[in-house]
This record gives C-alpha cells, sequence and structure tokens, in this order.
C-alpha cells in the first residue's frame, strides 16, 4: 500500500490469481473452492466491507505523509509474513481478525487480496449466470416477437 503524491488516495498492488494463492494455505483455498456460490457471494460482499473500513483508515490529505518514503513502497509486493493462517469454516471472522492484526502499511493489501481470491473463485460462477441470463433473455425475446406478430394477423 502506498499514497499518491497527487493527494488522490491510497493504492493497493494489484495480484493475479496465483499470486493471491500464496498468501493462503492450500487447505483454506480448498475449503473455499468447496462453498456453495451464494456463501461465496456473501462472503465477497463482507471482505468489500472490510476493504472499504481498512480504507477509512487512511488519510491521504495527512501533511505527516513523507512522499518520498512512500516512493519506496510504489507497486511493491506484500511480504510473506502477510499470509493468511489455515482457516476452512467461518472465513469472514478470521479473515477480519486477520488483516486487523497487521501493519497498517499491510492492511489494505490483505483485505484486497482475500476480496480478490473470492472474487477469482467466483467468476467461473458469475460467467455461468450471466450466460444463462442471456440465453433466457433471447429465448424470451423470440417468444414475444413470435406472439406479437401472431397477434398482428
Amino acid at each position: 500500500m502506498w499514497f499518491e503524491r497527487d493527494g488522490l488516495g491510497v493504492h493497493s498492488v494489484g495480484l493475479d490469481a496465483r499470486e493471491q494463492r500464496r498468501y493462503f494455505a492450500p487447505e483454506t483455498v480448498t475449503a473455499l473452492e468447496s462453498l456453495p456460490p451464494r456463501e461465496l457471494e456473501a462472503l465477497h460482499d463482507a471482505l468489500a466491507e472490510l476493504e472499504a473500513d481498512v480504507l477509512v483508515e487512511y488519510d491521504p490529505d495527512d501533511a505527516a505523509i513523507d512522499h518520498a518514503a512512500e516512493d519506496r513502497w510504489r507497486a511493491a509486493t506484500p511480504p510473506a509474513e502477510m499470509a493468511f493462517p489455515a482457516v476452512t469454516d467461518d472465513f469472514a471472522p478470521a479473515f477480519t481478525a486477520h488483516v486487523q492484526q497487521l501493519d497498517p502499511r499491510w492492511r489494505l493489501d490483505a483485505a484486497a487480496v482475500a476480496f480478490e481470491l473470492v472474487g477469482t473463485i467466483l467468476d467461473p460462477w458469475w460467467a455461468a449466470q450471466r450466460a444463462r441470463r442471456a440465453a433466457t433473455w433471447r429465448t424470451t425475446a423470440r417468444r414475444r416477437r413470435g406472439t406479437r406478430r401472431a397477434r398482428r394477423r
């Protein structure tokens, strides 16, 4: 996490799916993958709230921010010590507790990586839901067009 010089806020480094998993125990990822999609969505929403709560802690307008020192943190990969402990149930409270005990420098990164991991796991389900809705819409649109033509005759 670092503060931008232009005062536009704080930033967290983005990690790809493989890098996200480095911060979680394999049993945690397996347990997350076995959750039903609706529970994963609820966890995803809880983690979005956690990330928002962490963001509120930072004041980008604070005059005490040394922007020269902040430059060394720009796009820095979070340390291995930020890794989450193994969790197989009650994810939201466990992730929240872990994020809150971290150094403030890494709280935003930890909250973001947890949010992104759950989103990455949900991506195939979301894609299937979008495809299902699109197919339903197309079918409904065809039916409506067909019934309108029948009425005009």
